[in-house]
């Protein structure tokens, strides 16, 4: 392969990988962006009149995916929250998300007061302090700046309105939440056409850089023959000259990954999550690769000396 063949195939290679990376940074802040404006609730959450009618046990025994949420003060700004699984990322800008892990963290909006000891931000409630992990908000000024979300799952009531935000909606619910919940917050007549149109963008954007991923590794491939037929021709095995070939695309496309990864962290900013922009990065170069490896393995093995 001389270099501009080999420079077209990196430029491929780390067009539709950022593509990728990119379809993903703009899926991740397009929910961030919903939920901030749906007060941090999706399309499917649903508000139960009290804690109670969930069955706990069941509750913990549960794979559930997403958030429980109780108003503290009447406001709607002051919440505590339970994260179950690994839900969407809620929209901040600064620091890290709630992990199901955490206990006693908080996430405020910018404008809310904290106090400092050793270099961390604390926010106080009912004599118990709580470490600050993130700032919510897209941006500083945003419609949250004002909102506290406080992960301790023993402040909430038995007897409090809770909003629930589970993947699969109220059927997913143990104990008699799916009888007894009504829809808050996303509702269809409350959508607007960016919420019909992201998903056919993204889906779109997908497939173009799949099949464009998918093109790139038989054109690569195709540079490639010329070079592994003589190496076949010269006695070389079949397998021994495939592994040669791939061998070198292999570690471009592992060049270009970390670089893509890499440029696609520092872009998100708080809202990055490395496996899902590794993810995003990965699939279409893999796909490339391995593509590229069938194409010239039939031709290979379909060749004679």
């Amino acid at each position: 392969m001389n270099r501009r063949k080999l420079l077209l195939s990196v430029v491929l290679l780390a067009l539709f990988s950022a593509l990728g990376a990119g379809i993903d940074a703009y899926a991740t802040i397009r929910s961030a962006v919903a939920l901030e404006g749906g007060d941090l609730h999706s399309a499917t959450a649903v508000r139960l009149d009290s804690l109670g009618v969930l069955d706990q046990a069941e509750l913990d025994r549960t794979p559930l995916t997403g958030r429980l949420f109780q108003d503290l003060d009447g406001s709607g700004h002051f919440r505590v929250v339970r994260t179950l699984g690994r839900p969407e990322p809620l929209p901040i800008h600064d620091g890290r998300q709630m992990r199901a892990t955490d206990e006693g963290v908080a996430l405020i909006g910018h404008q809310v007061a904290t106090r400092s000891d050793d270099g961390r931000h604390y926010i106080d409630y009912e004599g118990q302090a709580f470490l600050v992990i993130g700032r919510l908000g897209v941006r500083a000024d945003s419609g949250l700046a004002h909102d506290v979300l406080l992960q301790d799952w023993d402040l909430a009531s038995v007897d409090g309105a809770v909003v629930a935000d589970v993947e699969g909606g109220a059927q997913a619910l143990p104990g008699r939440g799916a009888d007894m919940a009504e829809p808050v917050g996303g509702r269809t007549d409350q959508r607007t056409n960016i919420d019909y149109v992201s998903p056919i963008v993204i889906t779109c954007g997908w497939a173009l850089t799949l099949v464009g991923s998918s093109a790139s590794g038989v054109l690569v491939a195709g540079f490639l023959r010329p070079v592994a037929a003589l190496r076949y021709r010269l006695g070389n095995r079949r397998a021994h000259v495939l592994l040669r070939s791939i061998l070198p695309l292999a570690l471009f496309a592992g060049g270009v990954f970390v670089t893509v990864w890499g440029v696609a962290l520092a872009s998100s900013g708080a809202l990055r999550s490395a496996p899902e922009s590794a993810a995003a990065a990965g699939v279409p170069l893999v796909l490339s690769v391995v593509v590229s490896a069938g194409a010239l393995s039939v031709s290979l093995w379909g060749r004679s000396r």
